[in-house]
C-alpha cells in the first residue's frame, strides 16, 4: 500500500464554480447564523445574521468577507421548527452581505425549509398568481365564439368603408388575444420543465451528500489506490499544524462522476482519521471506466502525517 505524504500544507484550493440562479422563493428572517469556511487548512467560524431564508439558500450579513465560489458550512435555527445544518456555496458578496446556495442538505431539513417558506407567501407570489389568473381569463375570452351578428354578413346597409374598418378592428383584437393565449401556454410549459429539472438536481445532490456515510446500492468495482491516484484531478490537503503523526487509512467509494460519496475509517487515531476525512471528501477524480462505461469504485486511501 502506497501512502500520500503531508508536510504542513499552507494553501488550500477550493473549487470555484459559477454562481447559479435562485431556484426557490425566500422569506425574510433575522436569526443568528454561523458560517464555517476552511482556509489555509484551518476551519474558521464566521458569525452573522440571516436576512432571508428559503429552500434553496440563505441571504445573510456576516462579520467577515467571503468570496464567490467558496464552499462553506451553514448553521442556523428556524423559529418554532428546528436547526438547519447544510453545506453551501457563496453565490455573491457585496461588502458584508452575501448569498449562500445550499449544495448538500438532508431531505428532512429541505422539506422543513420548503414548508416554512410557504407559510406566508411573499407579495411577489400574489402578483404572479394574479397575473396568471388574468392570462387564464384572457384565454377563456378568446375561446368564446363571435356573436352571430358579427360573423354573419350584415343585413343593414353600411357604407363599404365603415364595414371594412369594423372587420379590421375585430381581426386585430382576435389576433392580440391569440398571441396572449400562446404566451400563457409557453410560460406554463417553461415553468413545468424548470420545476422538473430543479427536483432532479436536488435528488442528485442528496445522493452525493459529502462527509456522511451513504449506503451505495449500485454495484461497485474494487480498484487499487495506485490506480485511483493516477486519476486524481483535484486534491485538498489535510489541515496543517498537527502534532500527531502516523497513517490514517480510509475505505472510500468513488462515484461514477469522480466525486467521493462515502468514507469509512479503517485504521488510525481518531484525530488523524477525522482530519483525513475532512480533506478527502473534497477530492475529485476522473471517472473510472470499465468496458467503456463509468462505474462506482471501492478503494482504500492511506494518508500519512509526518
Amino acid at each position: 500500500m502506497s501512502t500520500v505524504a503531508v508536510r504542513n500544507p499552507q494553501n488550500l484550493h477550493h473549487p470555484r464554480p459559477p454562481a447559479g440562479p435562485r431556484v426557490a422563493p425566500r422569506r425574510r428572517l433575522a436569526v443568528p447564523v454561523n458560517v464555517t469556511v476552511l482556509r489555509s487548512g484551518v476551519p474558521d467560524a464566521v458569525p452573522g445574521r440571516t436576512i432571508e431564508v428559503g429552500q434553496g439558500g440563505v441571504g445573510a450579513v456576516l462579520a467577515a468577507e467571503l468570496f464567490p465560489g467558496e464552499l462553506v458550512g451553514v448553521e442556523f435555527r428556524l423559529p418554532e421548527s428546528g436547526f438547519v445544518l447544510a453545506k453551501a456555496r457563496v453565490c455573491y458578496q457585496d461588502r458584508l452581505r452575501c448569498g449562500l446556495q445550499f449544495l448538500a442538505i438532508p431531505a428532512d431539513q429541505r422539506e422543513m425549509l420548503g414548508a416554512w417558506a410557504l407559510e406566508r407567501p411573499e407579495r411577489n407570489s400574489q402578483v404572479v398568481a394574479a397575473a396568471r389568473s388574468e392570462s387564464a381569463a384572457r384565454v377563456q375570452r378568446t375561446e368564446t365564439p363571435l356573436p352571430k351578428w358579427l360573423s354573419d354578413t350584415p343585413s343593414v346597409k353600411t357604407p363599404p368603408s365603415k364595414a371594412s374598418s369594423s372587420k379590421a378592428n375585430i381581426s386585430a383584437r382576435y389576433l392580440r388575444r391569440k398571441i396572449v393565449m400562446v404566451l400563457a401556454a409557453s410560460i406554463i410549459v417553461v415553468g413545468a420543465v424548470g420545476w422538473w429539472r430543479w427536483e432532479q438536481g436536488w435528488q442528485e445532490l442528496e445522493s452525493r451528500l459529502p462527509g456522511r456515510s451513504v449506503e451505495v446500492t449500485r454495484p461497485t468495482v474494487a480498484v487499487p489506490q495506485e490506480v485511483m491516484l493516477r486519476l486524481l484531478v483535484h486534491k485538498v490537503e489535510p489541515r496543517g499544524g498537527m502534532k500527531a503523526t502516523g497513517v490514517a487509512v480510509l475505505a472510500a467509494v468513488i462515484g461514477r462522476d469522480g466525486s467521493v460519496i462515502s468514507l469509512r475509517p479503517v485504521s488510525g487515531s481518531d484525530v488523524l482519521t477525522r482530519a483525513a476525512m475532512d480533506a478527502l471528501q473534497w477530492w475529485k477524480f476522473e471517472p473510472y471506466r470499465q468496458n467503456g462505461q463509468a462505474v462506482d469504485v471501492e478503494t482504500t486511501l492511506a494518508i500519512e502525517f509526518r
